[in-house]
């Protein structure tokens, strides 16, 4: 059996040496953790602009089977080159639909078409200009002129994206996680003798007993002077 295997085998798990193994790679804890937290700041510090989402209500009378069809058509083309144009916007189809979403409320007829922009006002008239020309793209391609709306778009003075600090709470506990396991298997890697226990193990002896660290200022006392007083002579033949 190696030195490492007999440790390994042998070797005893005690409060008392977690504590140790804790205390001696503090640093690496501390300087870990704090690395991650460190970033989890710098990323929730990054400046992004808000987002707010407005959104319209419609009633769409179709069947089931066009439902699907008729919904879709509410993010083509050929109904928002009609918004981009009436609104005047300064984007593509491509990018206005990336802001719009269709939902259908569960169980109904019922539609709501939301869209994202960083600002309020224009989100609500991007909102209700699409449900104008939804209305008229699908009386005209598709025959659906039972299309309503229930509810107009009204700018949301609030946005979506409000910032929190659960990265930075993420970031601590996983960079906690990542140095507490880094230091306890640098620890397990680490086959230096520390204890009698250890030397018991290896050695298959018992220990009588061990000799304390001798410290430089034990050993480089100075010798003390014997004063002429307490000094003694014979005279020789006296």
């Amino acid at each position: 059996m190696s030195r490492k295997e007999a440790l390994t085998k042998n070797k005893e798990i005690d409060l008392r040496q977690l504590f140790h193994t804790l205390r001696s790679k503090l640093w690496l804890i501390v300087g870990i953790t704090g690395l991650f937290t460190g970033l989890g700041l710098l990323y929730n510090s990054q400046s992004e602009p808000d987002i707010y989402a407005s959104s319209s209500r419609v009633i769409i009378a179709a069947s089931n089977d066009m439902m699907t069809t008729v919904r879709a058509l509410v993010r083509e083309p050929i109904v928002l080159d009609q918004v981009i144009q009436r609104l005047e916007l300064n984007a593509s189809p491509g990018q206005l639909r990336s802001q719009v979403r269709v939902d259908s409320v569960e169980g109904s007829l019922i539609t709501v078409i939301s869209v994202l922009d960083s600002d309020p006002e224009r989100a609500a008239q991007i909102a209700n200009a699409i449900v104008d020309v939804y209305k008229n793209v699908a009386a005209e391609t598709l025959g659906v002129g039972g299309i309503r709306l229930l509810t107009a778009a009204e700018p949301e003075p609030y946005p979506i994206n409000v910032k929190s600090n659960t990265i930075v709470y993420v970031a601590f506990i996983v960079g906690l996680i990542l140095s507490f396991s880094l230091a306890f298997l640098l620890e397990s890697l680490d086959d230096s003798i520390r204890t009698e226990h250890e030397v018991e193990a290896l050695l298959g002896l018992n220990m009588l007993g061990q000799v304390s660290r001798i410290r430089n200022r034990h050993t480089a006392a100075p010798a003390k002077k014997i004063k002429p007083g307490l000094m003694r002579s014979e005279t020789i033949g006296s």
